[in-house]
């Protein structure tokens, strides 16, 4: 009977698991593990009482939720700037960088490769360096404290970047679905409307997602073009908690829960487009 059932057993279901997977698999949940103690800190945090924050460890014995309405309190317009900052910033940045890669990826003219590296330098200034021509350009422009103004700021130093992904992205799909398309009579603005987009999603995907983390966090922006909780977003917003001699830690954990979890939902729901953009569209 044993021997019956070890031959019917799939192949696949005898073979022992070996000690290097266990390892990795060890190793895996181990660094998951450390990985997401600070996270549920900061959320077991966020539903304590005063005095039950003393032991960040411990779990709370109920749900305070005091602690999310003073969070939204403080922080409810802020999302609100921030959604209305992030979402256009982010669409007018990947549209201008995707077509500037466009025929970065797929001409070869005379200083095209000098372009490229001109719009990369852009990528290596320090903020910093820009820090008073900008505030001083945003002033004379009437864009200071605006959100349009917050919305050219990132575009403008967002398109280096997503120039530079944009373009490595294209280049990996076959000139072949190129040299067919103009064969076929189309041109070079319904190749990239119709075809090389469509073949890019993923990349794009995975562009707006690492694009709308940085403008979301983004304080150092918002910090020298804004002064007024009119326009401020969530950092600065979160940044306020810490103006005064006392800081109450449970609010500013609840704060800052409701601060990630946009950025924690659009990555769920994108988070397979986001692995496929990141391997350079190699499943294409």
């Amino acid at each position: 009977m044993s021997q019956a059932l070890a031959i019917a057993m799939p192949r696949a279901a005898r073979r022992p698991v070996s000690a290097a997977k266990l390892f990795r698999f060890a190793a895996i949940v181990l660094l998951a593990a450390l990985y997401l103690t600070p996270l549920l800190v900061v959320v077991l945090s966020s539903v304590k009482t005063p005095a039950e924050l003393t032991d960040a460890l411990s779990l709370p014995a109920g749900i305070h939720a005091r602690n999310y309405v003073v969070a939204w309190e403080r922080i409810g317009p802020a999302l609100r700037n921030s959604v209305l900052i992030t979402i256009p910033a982010v669409v007018l940045s990947v549209l201008v960088g995707a077509i500037t890669a466009y025929p970065l990826s797929q001409s070869r003219f005379f200083g095209g490769r000098a372009i490229y590296f001109l719009l990369l330098a852009g990528m290596l200034i320090p903020h910093q360096i820009v820090q008073i021509p900008l505030f001083l350009i945003m002033r004379v422009l009437g864009l200071y404290n605006t959100i349009p103004g917050m919305w050219l700021v990132h575009v403008a130093y967002g398109i280096p970047f997503c120039t530079f992904f944009m373009r490595n992205f294209f280049t990996t799909v076959p000139r072949s679905m190129f040299e067919a398309a103009q064969i076929d009579g189309c041109g070079p603005a319904g190749y990239f409307f119709k075809i090389l987009v469509p073949a890019s999603l993923s990349g794009f995907a995975t562009l707006a997602i690492i694009q709308s983390r940085s403008v979301w966090n983004d304080l150092f922006f918002a910090l020298t073009l804004t002064s007024s909780p009119d326009t401020q977003p969530v950092p600065m917003a979160l940044y306020s908690f810490l103006g005064g001699m006392e800081v109450d830690e449970g609010p500013i954990m609840a704060a800052t829960v409701l601060s990630m979890l946009p950025m924690l939902i659009v990555f769920l729901a994108f988070q397979k487009a986001f692995t496929r953009g990141l391997l350079g569209g190699s499943g294409k």
